[in-house]
């Protein structure tokens, strides 16, 4: 089956999981410890229900949402993945053609293995860039330059990891930074000629966007090392002052489930916050993200954008976050699963199944348009 034969984003899924070797598809498909808040962020998504309101389909229906001044097609855009160079060559090039085709946002990782100079160039107006800010003040403000020069509309700031994730099933593998492959795993790797291929031709280890900071001729994975060796300590509420004042467009801060964390970032100058637990890659004991979007929304949602992420692999899902206050939503490994398959063909397979599943949503529960999308349609579990 090929991407565009997809019904649903689970094809994708399984077209992902035969495209790639166990050791990588693990890097896309896994979570931290047990993975109980991946599972939790699903199943809780799953439990609220959507109460229908009939006879009220007289009007076209229009998903299109505004925000931070822009139009686009849909309530939903591709969340930053890190890392995802291994799955295949120029794969955030691919999402970016994809968001830029459906008119959708495209928020790249601050890990990137294409430099934003590059994405933002190739999908002028729908790059939103992700920050990790270091604690070595020139390279934050260096990163944000570089975002400013590049034409990004949107600064996210992501605040959620405050210590390495314990991803055991990469652990056992040998996935990681370098990697260490065990020999079933390269044994494995073999029945998969097609990723191994594009694999072998490509620098998968470079992280773009920290590379200018590491010396000329380091090894592809410096990158990393300086990564992790400058994120942690940034991660400070005295940053939030320093983003804002280098950074004078939207801001949002990414990773807040606690309404008091909101309020703070609503008092630091931000403009918008995403309600979001990583999609359960960091605290495996973590509460799903939809339970605490409420709680946000009510906190700040006069006072900030908020957005969600973590758990969506139906458009219905979307519509729940929606009727719930978040004003925009984003999917990550619904776009990877796609684009991994199928490249930029797979991508945009995955956001029309979402968009085509939030348009049968919302006829099917009687809503003409987003601003219609109310928390009265929901039942809570």
């Amino acid at each position: 089956m090929q991407t565009d034969k997809a019904v649903n984003i689970a094809d994708l899924r399984l077209l992902a999981k035969r495209h790639l070797p166990r050791i990588v598809f693990e890097v896309l498909d896994g979570a931290s410890e047990d993975q109980r808040a991946l599972a939790r962020n699903m199943a809780r998504l799953q439990e609220y229900l959507l109460v229908q309101r009939v006879l009220r389909n007289g009007r076209p229906r229009d998903q299109s949402t505004t925000i931070f001044n822009k139009t686009y097609s849909t309530c939903f855009g591709i969340a930053p993945t890190g890392f995802i160079g291994v799955m295949r060559n120029g794969i955030e090039l691919m999402l970016a053609d994809a968001a830029l085709e459906a008119n959708i946002p495209m928020i790249l990782s601050g890990v990137s293995a294409q430099p934003i100079e590059k994405v933002a160039a190739r999908a002028a107006g729908q790059i939103w860039s992700q920050i990790y800010a270091a604690k070595d003040p020139d390279i934050t403000a260096d990163m944000v330059r570089r975002a400013r020069d590049a034409g990004v509309g949107v600064l996210v700031w992501s605040v959620d990891m405050g210590a390495p994730p314990k991803n055991e099933n990469q652990m056992r593998s040998g996935a990681g930074f370098p990697p260490s492959p065990t020999l079933g795993s390269m044994l494995e790797s073999l029945a998969h000629p097609g990723w191994l291929f594009d694999y072998m031709r490509n620098d998968a280890g470079a992280i773009g966007s920290w590379q200018p900071y590491v010396a000329a001729g380091a090894p592809a994975y410096s990158g990393h090392k300086l990564f992790m060796a400058q994120r942690f300590e940034s991660l400070q509420w005295k940053m939030l002052d320093t983003l804002r004042r280098l950074w004078s467009g939207p801001l949002v801060v990414k990773g807040i489930l606690h309404p008091d964390d909101a309020l703070r970032v609503a008092e630091g100058g931000a403009d918008g916050v995403v309600v979001s637990n990583h999609g359960g890659m960091g605290l495996d004991r973590a509460p799903a993200s939809i339970d605490m979007l409420p709680g946000v929304v009510e906190a700040v949602g006069s006072r900030l954008v908020v957005m969600f992420d973590s758990g969506i692999r139906r458009g219905s899902d979307a519509v729940v976050a929606r009727c719930l206050g978040a004003q925009m939503v984003f999917v990550g490994r619904p776009t990877l699963y796609g684009a991994s398959a199928g490249g930029k063909a797979g991508a945009l397979r995955a956001i029309n199944i979402l968009k085509d599943e939030i348009e049968r949503t919302m006829g099917q529960i009687g809503c003409a348009t987003g601003a219609d999308l109310k928390s009265e349609f929901v039942r809570m579990p």
